[in-house]
């Protein structure tokens, strides 16, 4: 942070500026203890307390698993219940933590194709014994929407609460079901066929509270913003850059000015492009070493500041590279 002074006709206008965000450069360890994952590890504020928390899915009977964040490191692993509709192959359901119903606590959300099929969420509470958990999954929505390329969990419409998006393979356009915060809305039609070479996501990367279609291309990334689908729009070029990880790209708002950058993790360093809300600026450093984890690598909001930090899940250790 510096001071800047400017002289002007009632005498010293001092303003204060914050410098760009920018990774911290230093690793911390945030847990030295296993977690237990046999099919997932994602993040959400399961707890409503401002911080991504750890969570992961696992086999039947084994249900979710919790590492809550207290701001500077991982709590030990909880059960949190959740334990049927686990039992079914990698290939055959998706795995998401959202807040579907706008109470500020994400929920955990499992998506099948074998029967019982469709969408079944998991509300996150606090039962009669005051313990915070996963009540029991209901069914929203009786169908499925497990996309040939990817299932995602993003707010589509501005209204607070997560809904569920599937991609496919051409010629296939991208379906949705919208929460109505206790039941998903039946499938529609959200945008069109196109696909990203490298990476199709959905995140607001305009700031206007919706998500939008990032189109990760070879040469480039494109954007269909939200109008209110992602129909009826063309494709905005918002960088001729090809910028795309070796490891993982990723959507988060990695500064705090309320739209998603893109995050390149690659074998080597970590590389970010902002987003100005019309476009993306030029790619910068983020860290000059490779950071990256052997189960899982996350953008999450982990000490609560309201810019997202960098996961790494290992095997025997969770690691961290806040933003400051």
């Amino acid at each position: 942070m510096r001071l800047l002074g400017i002289i002007g006709v009632t005498g010293l206008l001092s303003l204060t500026l914050t410098a760009p965000a920018q990774a911290s450069g230093v690793l911390e360890l945030w847990a030295t203890s296993p977690f237990t994952a046999h099919h997932t590890i994602t993040s959400g504020d399961v707890n409503g307390d401002g911080k991504d928390d750890l969570v992961s899915f696992n086999i039947y009977q084994f249900g979710n698993r919790v590492m809550l964040s207290n701001g500077s490191a991982f709590e030990p692993q909880q059960n949190w219940g959740n334990s049927t509709l686990m039992d079914v192959p990698a290939s055959a359901r998706a795995h998401l933590v959202g807040d579907l119903n706008n109470d500020g606590r994400a929920d955990a959300v499992t998506v099948r194709l074998p029967q019982p099929r469709g969408i079944w969420v998991a509300k996150s509470e606090v039962n009669h014994l005051g313990r915070d958990r996963f009540a029991s999954a209901t069914r929203w929505l009786d169908n499925s929407i497990v996309g040939e390329s990817s299932t995602q969990i993003a707010d589509l419409d501005a209204d607070g609460d997560a809904d569920v998006i599937g991609f496919y393979n051409d010629p296939i356009p991208v379906l949705a079901a919208r929460s109505a915060g206790t039941a998903s809305l039946p499938l529609v039609t959200w945008g069109p066929s196109i696909r990203g070479d490298k990476a199709s996501l959905a995140a607001d990367a305009t700031g206007d509270g919706a998500a939008d279609f990032v189109l990760v291309d070879t040469t480039g990334v494109r954007v269909v913003p939200a109008n209110p689908n992602w129909f009826g729009t063309t494709p905005q070029q918002w960088s001729t850059t090809p910028f795309y990880g070796t490891k993982k790209t990723l959507a988060a708002d990695i500064d705090a000015d309320g739209d998603a950058d893109l995050v390149a993790v690659n074998d080597t360093d970590v590389q970010v492009m902002r987003s100005t809300g019309t476009g993306y600026a030029a790619p910068e450093p983020w860290h000059p070493t490779a950071f990256f984890g052997t189960r899982a690598t996350l953008a999450a909001d982990v000490d609560g500041d309201a810019d997202a930090d960098l996961v790494a899940v290992d095997n025997n250790d969770i690691w961290v590279l806040r933003t400051q």
